[in-house]
């Protein structure tokens, strides 16, 4: 800013001085006209007189502007009232931003506890009040190394006793092992055709079905549910029968002579083969339904603790969804903070420098000028072009004068130089 950038700055407001200051004149504003009149009668115009005169008439300005307290304590009312309200305006954004703060460390604690219980469900169900056996996860991975092998056999044994009881052709060399057991079951099946093969393919399932709807009537207590399980078994084990009385009869029949009675149900009750076979099917089924059910109950303790820390994770995700909301909450407050920071801090040079009513100097400027002029076309006697270029010099003094003190593209009133350091 010219001259004005190496303004020093005023005294500390805790250093007390006496300072004798000397008070503007609070009447009509002085008319600067006359006075430049008379300066430059006084120097016959020179223009170099008038570039030393514009500079004292600053000085003189600018020094009284600054002693001027009581005129400068109102050029500087607008920023004081702006820095209470940014003053303000900051402790309330702080605390807003530590409550966030405060947020978040809750939203923390909360997850590291949240972590800490899906990691201590395992150990200690009990203390998160599920009712589930520790030792859940040995038995159920006893009961699955049971349940498979169980699997295979009833699949072995529907499929081969289904394709003999109701598609297979014995011979006379076909022993009861042999009739319950046909390695080429799928084969032959195949062969017969599609309605053959899907036949024996997928009615293990349908025993398979009913042990599942036996667990599921168990899981639920009453006499309707006992029921529909006593119904199950019951045609679990009239289905195994007909297997078996188909079976026996081709196996009768090879042996059978003219004075051998027809096979009947009588004579199924009394043939060892025929319970063999029931049981060997309805048994192992029975004992893969049982399994199945145990298997099923201890999956059930596990899927517990696996919801139990599935709703955990989830609320740990939740929360942390919160905290990175809260978290660009607080950026955008700081942000806010940072530019309440730097304003408040101009305002403080501002308040601690001092105010510039650039009007006014401008004014009283263009009366010095007007004066000094005015000696120059009414007076000075020198010639009419000499006068001009006279004129036109004073003039470029002047606008210099107003562009080395940074004042020539000032449209408003007051002009503030803030403290330096």
């Amino acid at each position: 800013m010219g001259i004005l950038k190496k303004l020093a700055s005023l005294r500390p407001k805790n250093e007390e001085k006496e300072v004798t200051l000397k008070k503007v004149e609070n009447n009509e504003p002085k008319d600067y006209t006359y006075e430049g009149y008379e300066t430059s009668k006084s120097c016959q115009g020179r223009e170099y007189t008038l570039k030393i005169s514009l500079e004292t008439i600053y000085q003189k300005f600018e020094n009284d502007c600054k002693i001027d307290l009581a005129n400068q304590e109102r050029l500087k009312q607008p920023y004081t009232t702006e820095l209470k309200g940014k003053t303000t305006a900051l402790l309330n954004k702080t605390e807003e931003k530590e409550e966030l703060e405060n947020e978040i460390n809750v939203y923390e604690e909360e997850i590291d506890k949240l972590r800490h219980d899906t990691i201590n469900v395992r150990r200690n169900p009990q203390e998160y009040g599920l009712d589930v056996d520790k030792r859940s996860t040995a038995k159920f991975w006893t009961g699955i190394c049971l349940l498979l092998p169980l699997t295979v056999y009833i699949l072995i044994f529907y499929i081969s006793t289904s394709y003999s009881a109701f598609f297979r052709t014995f011979d006379p060399s076909t022993s009861l092992f042999q009739g319950i057991f046909y390695p080429k079951a799928l084969s032959q099946a195949y062969k017969d055709g599609l309605l053959e093969l899907g036949f024996v393919l997928f009615i293990p399932f349908v025993f398979f079905a009913l042990g599942y709807l036996i667990h599921m009537f168990q899981s639920k207590k009453g006499i309707v549910n006992t029921l529909k399980i006593a119904a199950l078994f019951v045609i679990t084990f009239l289905f195994d029968s007909i297997l078996a009385y188909l079976i026996e009869e081709k196996l009768y029949n090879l042996n059978k002579t003219f004075d051998s009675p027809d096979f009947n149900i009588p004579i199924a009750f009394q043939s060892v083969g025929f319970w063999l076979i029931i049981f060997a099917g309805f048994v192992s089924y029975i004992v893969w339904g049982l399994v199945f059910d145990f298997v099923m109950k201890e999956h059930s303790d596990r899927d517990k603790i696996q919801c139990f820390i599935n709703d955990r994770l989830e609320e740990i995700q939740n929360k942390e969804q919160n905290i990175l909301k809260l978290k660009g909450g607080i950026k955008i407050i700081q942000d806010e903070i940072t530019g309440f920071d730097k304003r408040i801090s101009e305002l403080q040079n501002i308040i601690d420098g001092f105010v510039l009513p650039i009007r006014n100097y401008k004014l009283l400027s263009a009366q010095y000028l007007k004066g000094w002029q005015k000696y120059i076309d009414a007076e000075l006697r020198i010639g009419v072009n000499e006068k001009n270029d006279l004129q036109l010099t004073c003039r470029k003094i002047y606008d210099n004068h107003i562009i080395k003190l940074d004042l020539d593209t000032d449209d408003y009133q007051n002009k503030v130089y803030t403290k330096t350091l």
